[in-house]
Parts: C-alpha cells; sequence; structure tokens
C-alpha cells in the first residue's frame, strides 16, 4: 500500500529494547511499528522523509515494513 508519513511519534522500547513508533500518514491513517521489527529502527531515516512508500502492514494492522515507492513516469 503506497502511504506517505505525516509525522512519527517516538513511544516505549519493546520488552527486548527495540524501538517503537507511531506513524501517522499523509492520509490519515495511524499505526504502529510491529513489535521488534526491523522497520522500527529504520522508519525514522530521512531517506523515507517526504516520500511516498510501501507499506507492508502485519494481520493485527501494526507496520511490518516500509521501502521507497518506485514512481513510473
Amino acid at each position: 500500500m503506497t502511504k506517505q508519513i505525516a509525522s512519527l511519534e517516538r513511544l516505549r522500547n519493546s520488552r527486548d529494547g527495540n524501538p517503537t513508533w507511531r506513524v501517522e500518514f499523509t492520509d490519515g491513517t495511524v499505526a504502529t511499528t510491529a513489535k521488534d521489527a526491523a522497520v522500527g529502527n529504520a522508519i525514522d531515516n530521512s531517506e523515507y522523509q517526504g516520500v511516498p512508500l510501501e507499506v507492508t502492514f502485519d494481520g493485527d494492522g501494526a507496520i511490518r515494513s516500509v521501502e521507497v515507492a518506485e514512481v513510473s513516469g
């Protein structure tokens, strides 16, 4: 699903010490990063800000992965 990040809020670390984020997208969708997923360590990187992203959600609606979307044209 293609989305763009509007804002990030750092939440508490997981029990294992990995970061968790609350992410609001420009379309109004709000989700948190999946617990102990690698995306929690990368989502605040500048390469993911201000650009379209391919976002994968798990069955609970948490963000499992993000990558910069390919723009055709």
